[in-house]
């Protein structure tokens, strides 16, 4: 229950912060478009490994979903490093 209370506070917060500043730019505009996606990936990922640890009583490692997440997470490194090179 700890974990699924956790997972949904930083998804709240992470739906909730919305885009980030908007610029001009081309390539900036693509990079905002990246960075919400990734961070619309994160939040789905998070809250399906949330939901897997929560109804695993034991019988499912939730590594599916985990990898998923992981995988969310490196795209979304990949967004931030991007929005702060063409943005800023």
């Amino acid at each position: 229950m700890r974990v699924q209370m956790t997972a949904i506070a930083v998804v709240m917060c992470l739906t909730l912060g919305g885009s980030v500043a908007r610029s001009d730019t081309t390539d900036c505009q693509e990079a905002l478009d990246q960075y919400n996606a990734a961070l619309s990936d994160v939040a789905h990922a998070l809250r399906a490994y949330s939901h897997c640890v929560s109804d695993s009583k034991g019988h499912d490692d939730c590594s599916v979903e985990f990898s998923r997440l992981q995988s969310a997470q490196g795209d979304f490194e990949s967004a931030v490093t991007n929005y702060q090179n063409d943005c800023s």
